[in-house]
């Protein structure tokens, strides 16, 4: 029987995925992506080395036990998929060239036939995070809240800009 999945044309490297407790910043169905047992990763090196790609492009890399699909801290209106645990796969030419970024599949794509052959690890602690900002939450989820400043360093890296170029305005 085929296992179902999500997969995900990705420009994280695995480290940032681990760091980070799983994907994203993906537009999905959060409902209907929630549903899914797991999430393969796929390399995009169009972005170079941004988000620490370290695979060859279009290369199935990390195949992820989905624990949630919660709102993305990253963008807003996209969402982050969760992991519990992964395992690592080595599955070249992976991806066919589909449009979306995101697109549901089976794991047997990937020749994964029996998910519990894998060799599958607990995700690490969140270190997206410095230590020093964790709070008692963060451990619950994986991580924690983005701060303001976090946020604007991420956009300054983003765009190429000092980050004393970056205004963000929050309305309550």
């Amino acid at each position: 029987m085929e296992t179902s999945c999500i997969v995900v044309l990705t420009a994280r490297g695995t480290d940032r995925i681990l760091s980070e407790g799983g994907s994203q910043a993906w537009r999905l169905n959060q409902k209907n992506a929630s549903r899914y047992p797991y999430c393969v990763c796929v390399q995009n090196r169009n972005n170079g080395h941004w988000g620490g790609a370290d695979k060859e492009h279009h290369h199935a890399f990390i195949v992820g036990r989905i624990k949630e699909v919660v709102p993305s801290q990253e963008t807003s209106g996209r969402y982050k998929v969760v992991f519990s645990e992964y395992a690592e796969i080595n599955h070249p030419n992976a991806w066919k060239g589909h449009r979306n970024p995101v697109r549901y599949g089976t794991l047997d794509e990937f020749g994964v036939t029996d998910p519990t052959a894998l060799t599958w690890n607990p995700m690490p602690p969140c270190t997206a995070k410095p230590s020093s900002q964790k709070t008692e939450d963060d451990e619950k989820d994986g991580c924690g809240p983005l701060t303001i400043s976090e946020a604007k360093a991420g956009l300054a890296l983003g765009l190429r800009v000092p980050v004393t170029s970056i205004e963000i305005t929050v309305k309550f």
